[in-house]
């Protein structure tokens, strides 16, 4: 697990680039139940597309995994306070003898904390649909939906 982390850590320093103020952080929650550390680099892609390096630690079971997982993703509302984004992407767990590839999109809305003083916090929620392929064993479920609830904080 801690590889997984440096990684992620590694990643996000090479890509921060000159835009540091436009990065964020964050941590989230939900189901499939598990935690996962983000951290998100504006206009990575290209001007409008973010790109979301995770770290992650998932209990499906009786299997616990790690992961990491990769998303684009696009402001399609703001109305400050409030935004709208939708995204898609891969991710890859490991654990108890499995490897899982998981795809999926994603749609999320934050809630920023500016009227509060506080521009750079900001809550979110966001749901996913994919697809899990069991690359070990030849499986897949399809659909997967998820649901996660967070923090984001803005460098």
């Amino acid at each position: 697990m801690k590889r997984i982390f440096v990684t992620l850590a590694a990643l996000a320093l090479l890509t921060a680039g000159s835009s540091q103020a436009q990065n964020w952080f964050g941590l989230r929650s939900g189901f499939p139940l598990g935690v996962t550390v983000h951290y998100g680099i504006a206009n990575a892609l290209s001007n409008g597309f973010d790109l979301r390096i995770s770290g992650k630690v998932v209990a499906r079971g009786s299997i616990t995994s790690v992961g990491l997982g990769l998303d684009a993703m696009s402001e399609v509302v703001n109305r400050s306070p409030f935004s709208v984004y939708i995204g898609a992407g891969p991710a890859f767990e490991f654990g108890s003898g499995s490897f899982l590839l998981d795809v999926h999109g994603l749609v999320g809305g934050e809630f920023r904390f500016t009227d509060l003083g506080l521009p750079a916090l900001g809550i979110f929620v966001e749901g996913t649909l994919g697809a899990n392929l069991e690359l070990t064993s030849g499986s897949a479920r399809i659909p997967t939906f998820g649901a996660a609830l967070g923090f984001n904080f803005r460098l």
